[in-house]
């Protein structure tokens, strides 16, 4: 066991994508119980370290590159400059074998990560792992038990409250300038996902606004980003409405407030929806490929509705399409069977039992 007293700087190297980000989270709040006066360095890639700027649960962000162009000599260098913040602790979150070596180069002295890719001859204690384990246990735990030897307690119920730090006064410019004033109740939903064959079909996403605005009289944020211009103007054809309002131009921060200051949030297994439960705003999660056992949002109960089909081979490895055959609209069946109504009937349940609109 590592002697706390001796324990200055830790870093950690958190997960690329945004929604694995969030679920390490709770991980990240044991930690700072553990060592309350270490100093917590995160190394991010682009555009998470939004999530954790400002925040008083890390001390620092720092980003680490990672380009096509970038060959290891010239990501060896650069992991080489961070030796001057003397690690003495070092935590990998991702499996890979590279974000293992990249902690080794930038020589955190006592580095723990899982047993995968043959990365033990890298870390000092390489945690044992199961492909069950890998495939079944929720990304909240399976991200806990990274930081087990070092005597964590129990994993947290909730997302700590500092992680969302109060800028009231910026949100209410915010939404002033997309007009929307106090008394307005806010649906935000976002169509997009990882890879397009995740995601709803852009059709169905604007019949549900139309439902919506009919059933609640509502104003809804469509959030996406630059690339989704097209699928957000798509699912606007269907719900031309000025109730309904596209938000691009946004940081991951702004769009954290904006999920704040919503009564619900809708959209496919994404990063967003793990943004939604961050902040404690009720989720309704559309799963198709992913499953919500592993991946679903971490949120009490009552806050969340799961629209699934639970196909007997979900999880998949989302090799689209050499796994499963897809559809006429080139979808996986687990996401195309999944109708509007199944939706509509998930946000009237949540609405009812926490009587939000």
């Amino acid at each position: 066991m590592l002697n706390k007293e001796k324990v200055f700087h830790i870093v950690l190297w958190m997960p690329s994508w945004i929604g694995d980000v969030v679920l390490a989270l709770p991980a990240l709040q044991s930690l700072r119980k553990i060592y309350p006066n270490a100093r917590i360095t995160a190394i991010v890639r682009f555009p998470t370290g939004q999530l954790l700027n400002n925040r008083t649960l890390v001390d620092s962000v720092l980003q680490f590159p990672k380009n096509k162009g970038d060959g290891y000599i010239k990501q060896y260098n650069y992991a080489l400059g961070f030796r001057k913040y003397k690690f003495d602790i070092g935590i990998v979150f991702p499996n890979s074998f590279h974000s293992a070596l990249m902690l080794m180069v930038m020589g955190a002295k006592f580095r723990i990560g899982y047993k995968t890719e043959g990365r033990q001859i890298l870390l000092n204690q390489a945690i044992p792992v199961t492909l069950k384990e890998k495939k079944t246990l929720h990304r909240v735990k399976y991200f806990h038990q990274i930081i087990s030897p070092l005597s964590t307690g129990p994993l947290p119920d909730c997302y700590d409250s500092k992680w969302t730090k109060d800028t009231s006064q910026g949100l209410k410019k915010t939404l002033s300038a997309l007009g929307i004033s106090k008394k307005d109740m806010v649906i935000t939903i976002h169509p997009g996902a990882s890879k397009i064959e995740r995601a709803w079909h852009a059709e169905r996403f604007g019949i549900l606004c139309q439902n919506l605005i009919k059933a609640y009289s509502v104003k809804i944020l469509l959030l996406g980003t630059n690339e989704e211009k097209l699928l957000l103007k798509n699912i606007n054809s269907f719900c031309s409405s000025e109730n309904v309002i596209t938000v691009i131009k946004f940081n991951l921060f702004e769009i954290t407030q904006l999920l704040k200051a919503s009564q619900l949030f809708i959209g496919n297994d994404s990063g967003l929806l793990h943004l939604a439960s961050l902040v404690d705003t009720p989720v309704i999660g559309i799963f198709g490929p992913g499953q919500a056992a592993t991946t679903g949002p971490f949120i009490g109960i009552n806050k969340q509705e799961i629209v699934t089909r639970n196909y007997p081979c979900s999880p998949c490895n989302q090799r689209f399409f050499k796994e499963c055959e897809p559809s006429l609209h080139q979808k996986p069946e687990c996401i195309e069977s999944i109708s509007v109504k199944e939706v509509s009937d998930a946000v009237q349940k949540l609405v009812r039992r926490l009587k939000l609109f």
